[in-house]
C-alpha cells in the first residue's frame, strides 16, 4: 500500500509507493519508491517465522547417492546389523510423505517448485519421526537427505543457496555415507525396476554424481565417499567399520 514518507529530493512529503520483497534469511526488505527519483528509502524488518531447534542429541546418519547406488540396501543392512549390537535406531526414506511422494512422480514439476515440495516433504519427516527420535538419543539413518537436493535438484539449474535457505533449520546428518557409482552402471542396476522417475536418464544422473562428489569435497569431515561398484558385503562393511568409529567415539 503507499505512504506518505518525506523524499529528500522533492524537499517535501510524497505518497509513495512501498514495495515488500521477502528473503531466504528470515527478513523483509522494504523499499519506498518516490514517482519521481525512484528509490529514497530502503530498511529491512524481521519475519515472523515458526520457530525450529534441531535437537543435539541423539546420531544422524544419512545414506546418498544416485539412484541404483544401493542406498535403499545398504540402509536397511546397517539398520539391522545396528539393532543386532543393541542399539536403538529407526529408519526413515525420503520422499516422506506419500502424497508429495507421488505428485513428484508422476507429474512434471518446475525444478523450484519441486525444491519447495522436498523441502516441506523434508521438514514434516524431520519434525514428526526424526526430532523426536534424536531428542530420545536414538539413531537414525536416513534414506536420502538434504544432500539429495543439493545434488538433483541443483543438477536442474537450482541454486544450491536457495535450495539451503528453504531448508532453514533443519539438523544435518552427523555424517553422510556417499555411495558412489558412475551413472551407467546405476543404469544397469535400475533397468529392471517397474517404477521410473524423470531422474533416471544417463545425462541426468551424471551431473547429480558429480554434484554428489562436490559436496564430499566441500564437507570432506561429515561426507565419506565409498565406491559402490564394489562387492556389497564389502560396501556394507566399510560403512559399518565408519559407523562404529564414530559411535566409539561418542
Amino acid at each position: 500500500m503507499p505512504e506518505t514518507i518525506f523524499c529528500p529530493n522533492c524537499r517535501r512529503d510524497i505518497t509513495a509507493k512501498v514495495y515488500k520483497t521477502p528473503t531466504f534469511t528470515g527478513e523483509i526488505i522494504i523499499e519506498y519508491i518516490c514517482p519521481k527519483h525512484g528509490t529514497i528509502r530502503v530498511r529491512r524488518q524481521k519475519m515472523k517465522l515458526p520457530e525450529r531447534k534441531p535437537p543435539k542429541q541423539g546420531l544422524y546418519i544419512s545414506i546418498e547417492g544416485i539412484d541404483g547406488s544401493g542406498k535403499t540396501l545398504h540402509a536397511k543392512q546397517l539398520v539391522k546389523y545396528l539393532r543386532d549390537r543393541g542399539y536403538r535406531v529407526i529408519l526413515v526414506k525420503q520422499p516422506y510423505v506419500g502424497a508429495i511422494k507421488e505428485y513428484l512422480y508422476n507429474h512434471q514439476v518446475d525444478p523450484d517448485a519441486e525444491t519447495y515440495l522436498f523441502a516441506a516433504d523434508r521438514i514434516i519427516l524431520h519434525k514428526e519421526v526424526i526430532n523426536p527420535a534424536l531428542q530420545q538419543g536414538k539413531i537414525v539413518v536416513s534414506d536420502r537427505s538434504i544432500y539429495t537436493s543439493l545434488a538433483y535438484q541443483a543438477a536442474q539449474g537450482v541454486d544450491p543457496e536457495f535450495i539451503k535457505a528453504i531448508n532453514r533449520k533443519i539438523r544435518l546428518p552427523d555424517k553422510t555415507i556417499l555411495l558412489d557409482i558412475p551413472a551407467e552402471e546405476a543404469l544397469k542396476r535400475i533397468q529392471q525396476r517397474k517404477q521410473k522417475t524423470k531422474y533416471q536418464t544417463k545425462q541426468f544422473l551424471e551431473k547429480a554424481r558429480q554434484n554428489y562428489i562436490k559436496l564430499a569435497q566441500q564437507h570432506k569431515n561429515k561426507i565419506l565417499i565409498i565406491d559402490a561398484t564394489a562387492p556389497v558385503q564389502q560396501v556394507q562393511r566399510k560403512i559399518r567399520e565408519t559407523i562404529e568409529q564414530l559411535l566409539n567415539k561418542r
